[in-house]
């Protein structure tokens, strides 16, 4: 949502220049490197996430889904022989960190890479990346503004779009919720995560032909914590009863965190008949230790809606490494390495340019069951979307329970 982007200044001025400059003089020592362009040996892969700060639970999750695919890959052999290496690139979820943080990994020779926590960092690591000629994989931003046509032409993105992760959410809260009629919205204030709010809104009203009212939209920075008077407004304004209103939220991570936290205090979290959320809400839900209050969630993958074997190996192998369960993040870290590994495999080596190449067209079986496939014109994967209830439940693993799922693959949402 898994994963949710932030409005950042992308590198522009002074950095671009510094940027062009180093990548000139870089470009040509990790070429003759043994990283990822060499035919032999291991092909080192940068994983580019906040790895401190207030979104570091989600970003360590997140790695160790690519850990994961990894070792599955390096268990096996590697591809062609080759060994996978994760090299990590903390991006501090700022980005004005692109330049540096890809320069970095280029030093290192590192030539394929896959993250991107938002679509902001998606934008600014993939025209980043383009300079030192390193294939990126977004791996978790949403926004279609990053592909068809392509933000630039090193970059592939594997999350799957924030219209269609709202779609499938107004179709299913339209459904199960027929007599809500007023929605309270808080979000944070970028346009991709105001975006989510108006989608839904839309979907809803297009599902039950009737407009949806929205009774008080708060939108907070992306950095913020306190939200105690944003929260007070919206307890002193409610109208109706409880069975018509809702409560959407646009936020993820930490975010979600305090939101709960704060909001139970003033009763908020009992005056709706549902709170519905696009984003990341498994490591909150985990994180309260059986007291998680029900949200109606969307992202691409939720751990218990799917039975088959290809999720029971990754849930098992994901505990080796992180010792719980998968979320919907580790899910789409896993699902990036298996897109880049598809591609060396096909390319028959780690050279950036021939992996680049190889891209359209290549597909890998997800968890879900369901088959991921990259389009070559867009640069953007069609894979699966997943809506589900998670709630608070001692008696399930990791006090989270998983009910009322439904997926489906992009393409087929209506």
């Amino acid at each position: 949502m898994k994963k949710r982007s932030r409005s950042l200044t992308v590198v522009a001025g002074v950095a671009a220049i510094v940027l062009t400059i180093s990548a000139c003089a870089s470009d040509k020592s990790s070429s003759s490197s043994g990283g990822s362009g060499s035919s032999s040996g291991t092909i080192k892969v940068g994983v580019v996430l906040p790895f401190s700060g207030v979104q570091a639970t989600i970003a360590g999750l997140e790695g160790q889904g690519v850990q994961t695919a990894i070792d599955e890959i390096n268990a096996k052999g590697g591809i062609k022989g080759q060994k996978l290496e994760m090299v990590k690139a903390d991006d501090q979820l700022s980005a004005t960190q692109a330049a540096t943080v890809m320069r970095d990994l280029n030093s290192k020779g590192v030539k394929l890479a896959v993250g991107g926590q938002t679509s902001d960092l998606c934008k600014a690591e993939a025209q980043a990346a383009n300079r030192f000629g390193i294939i990126f994989i977004g791996a978790h931003c949403t926004s279609k503004t990053l592909v068809n046509p392509p933000v630039s032409p090193n970059f592939w993105m594997t999350g799957q779009l924030d219209t269609d992760l709202t779609r499938a959410n107004g179709q299913a809260l339209a459904a199960l919720f027929p007599n809500v009629q007023t929605w309270d919205v808080f979000a944070y204030d970028q346009s991709v995560t105001r975006g989510f709010w108006t989608q839904t809104r839309d979907e809803i009203s297009k599902v039950t032909g009737k407009e949806v009212v929205t009774n008080k939209e708060v939108y907070v920075p992306a950095t913020a914590t306190d939200f105690k008077t944003q929260l007070s407004a919206i307890a002193s304004s409610q109208t109706g009863t409880k069975e018509t209103r809702g409560l959407f939220l646009g936020v993820y991570g930490a975010g979600t965190t305090s939101f709960i936290q704060q909001a139970r205090p003033l009763g908020l979290l009992d005056d709706y008949a549902v709170m519905a959320q696009t984003g990341v809400y498994w490591s909150t839900a985990v994180s309260l230790k059986g007291t998680a209050p029900p949200i109606y969630d969307v992202h691409e993958y939720f751990y218990s809606c799917q039975n088959n074997p290809t999720n029971t190996a990754f849930i098992a192998d994901f505990k080796k490494v992180a010792g719980q369960l998968p979320d919907t993040g580790a899910y789409q870290g896993y699902m990036a390495i298996e897109m880049l590994s598809a591609a060396i495999a096909k390319a028959g080596s780690g050279d950036p340019t021939a992996v680049g190449k190889a891209m359209p067209g290549i597909s890998a079986m997800t968890p879900t069951g369901e088959t991921m496939t990259m389009d070559g014109t867009s640069h953007h994967a069609d894979g699966p979307i997943t809506t589900a209830l998670l709630s608070g439940d001692t008696s399930a693993p990791e006090n989270v329970s998983v009910t009322d799922c439904k997926t489906v693959l992009s393409s087929a949402i209506k």
